[in-house]
């Protein structure tokens, strides 16, 4: 019987009532391979008309440091966030992607950080076999495969830029900077933060009182308002990039 909807934690189109195997091609390669749609046409809509979305719940880890790396994902609902755990047991967040955004694309075969769902996900899962074959085979795939690389490495190196010589209140501006240039909601200025507080701290390498400390003082200089723990509103641009800049 074929599947129409998603199940949490399974890949519905690498797995067939035939038992095929996982890393085989998905069926959705039979009316074009969404893992490489434009990001302008990437609606859960569409994916739902293929039906090989993953859902993932609050919390669930999607993949694990060290796991053998069978699958690339692409955002469709939701915030998901990459971390390692340190021996001490403290947490980096290495990045954090959103919808339209790709990860677990590994170049070694196992996954470098653990990803997570920071809440309710939907997700496209695509075996690695079928992307390696798609681009083997494509010229215009490849390229949309090295765009995706190279757009993970560029997020990497600001964030080791960011850690290595920014103050706390430079990273949190950052942090909302980079959050403005995906901004989802129609309201100018307004962000619904994908991370908890908690996550944002992680992810800037502070702690959550410097974090906090941090967002009062954009508050009190009128950069920022937040009328609630999930939702900023910039209220001067120019100067929030001037603090995340260095020029104040």
């Amino acid at each position: 019987m074929q599947r129409t909807a998603a199940e949490p934690g399974r890949d519905l189109g690498a797995l067939s009532s035939s038992g095929e195997s996982a890393s085989a091609r998905p069926a959705a390669c039979e009316h074009g391979c969404r893992f490489f749609m434009d990001e302008a046409c990437a609606h859960k809509s569409d994916m739902d008309k293929v039906g090989v979305t993953v859902k993932f719940a609050r919390n669930e880890t999607i993949y694990s440091k060290g796991d053998e790396a069978h699958y690339s994902y692409k955002m469709i609902e939701g915030a998901v966030r990459l971390s390692r755990i340190f021996a001490d047991g403290r947490r980096q967040i290495v990045n954090f992607y959103l919808p339209d955004e790709t990860f677990g694309i590994e170049l070694s075969g196992e996954y470098t950080s653990t990803a997570e769902a920071v809440g309710d996900v939907v997700t496209l899962r695509c075996p690695r076999l079928c992307i390696a074959q798609l681009t083997a085979g494509n010229p215009d795939i490849s390229q949309k495969r090295l765009a995706m690389l190279s757009k993970n490495l560029a997020a990497a190196e600001r964030h080791v830029a960011m850690l290595g010589h920014q103050s706390a209140k430079e990273r949190v501006a950052s942090f909302f900077l980079a959050l403005e240039m995906q901004r989802r909601t129609e309201s100018e200025g307004m962000l619904d933060l994908p991370l908890s507080r908690q996550d944002i701290a992680d992810y800037l390498g502070l702690t959550i009182e410097t974090t906090c400390r941090a967002l009062s003082e954009l508050k009190r200089q009128k950069i920022i308002d937040a009328p609630s723990r999930r939702r900023i509103v910039i209220r001067d641009l120019a100067g929030l990039q001037a603090i995340a800049e260095g020029d104040v």
